[in-house]
């Protein structure tokens, strides 16, 4: 069975809001062990991007560890995705 791509984007507000959107995500995609976060400014110039593998579905440490990384530019544009199976 071939993967399926999923993806998110959305302003980087607050470590709550980020750590909130992170774990529905996780939750509508309990599969997703191998995490993409790519952040842009506002104009969609690229900021950079990090790779995270989740391990034993620990997706609560996961979501706040990427909510710090994605508060490092608060205000900024964020697109998470990862292949789903």
């Amino acid at each position: 069975m071939p993967a399926e791509a999923s993806a998110l984007a959305f302003e980087a507000i607050d470590f709550e809001s980020c750590s909130a959107i992170l774990r529905e995500f996780f939750r509508q995609h309990p599969s997703a062990s191998t995490v993409k976060v790519a952040l842009s400014r506002r104009d969609l110039k690229p900021l950079g991007a990090r790779i995270w593998q989740v391990r034993d579905g620990n997706f609560e440490a996961a979501s706040n560890v990427i909510a710090g990384y994605i508060m490092t530019q608060p205000r900024g544009s964020v697109t998470i995705s990862s292949r789903v199976h």
